[in-house]
């Protein structure tokens, strides 16, 4: 039995079994946030629409963990656009799309990594209850792992643990070319994920017109108040596959 297995640097393989997907254009209103002052790309906003019955929205974010600390962050439609990435300048709250969105959206979760990902599904019928279900991200669970490293540079992570010293005691005992054993923690960190699927009478926004949100702003607050931006963008309006 073998009590390793080979160690190859920067080659992973991940499978994805994809089901048969079935998709419709959507109307979509979508912006890249940046930081507060900054032109650094933090994360992706997008709203889509499907005519009157369905609607989604995804928030992912990607940025500095001592800006986006772990925790909750407000987000909310300002009125007008984003000059010169100054979040100040979005303007009052776009009503009444905004408070309409934060009956969904209360707040932002992050994770210790200054991330967060957020995805609502929201099938629109006036004659259905109202309500939701979610999920968020598991539990996982890593031991440490045990490696050998060669005297010439090799690695390999150690399978079998009572095989390895066993075999590092006869290649001692011999005097030939040997390895150390040493345990590491293994980094099986999981993001932060809040994934919705809501029942609703009413629509969250529209995306374009008179009331639609495109040519309006998205601000992240670090406060409950709003005073406080850390990232922001304008959206814009597309068209894509849902």
């Amino acid at each position: 039995k073998q009590w390793y297995q080979r160690r190859v640097r920067g080659l992973s393989g991940v499978l994805f079994l994809l089901g048969a997907l079935h998709t419709t254009a959507a109307l979509q209103a979508k912006c890249t946030l940046r930081l507060h002052n900054s032109k650094q790309n933090v994360g992706q906003v997008l709203f889509s629409s499907e005519g009157k019955t369905s609607q989604k929205i995804k928030i992912n974010v990607e940025g500095p963990a001592d800006i986006f600390t772990e925790g909750y962050r407000t987000l909310n439609i300002h009125k007008g656009k984003i000059k010169k990435q100054d979040c100040n300048t979005a303007g009052p709250h776009f009503e009444p799309t905004n408070s309409k969105l934060r009956e969904v959206i209360q707040s932002l979760r992050f994770g210790e990594r200054g991330e967060a990902n957020l995805r609502h599904t929201i099938t629109i019928d006036p004659n259905a209850p109202v309500g939701v279900s979610g999920l968020i991200e598991g539990v996982m669970h890593c031991p440490n792992e045990h490696v050998a490293l060669w005297s010439d540079g090799r690695e390999d992570l150690i399978t079998d643990l009572p095989k390895a010293l066993k075999m590092k005691q006869n290649l001692d005992r011999k005097g030939g070319k040997t390895f150390m054993i040493v345990e590491r923690e293994v980094d099986c960190y999981v993001p932060v994920w809040d994934v919705n699927e809501w029942s609703l009478q009413t629509a969250r926004f529209e995306v374009a017109g008179k009331g639609g949100i495109v040519g309006r702003s998205v601000v992240v607050q670090r406060g409950e108040d709003g005073d406080d931006p850390v990232a922001c963008c304008t959206l814009k309006l597309g068209v894509g596959e849902e």
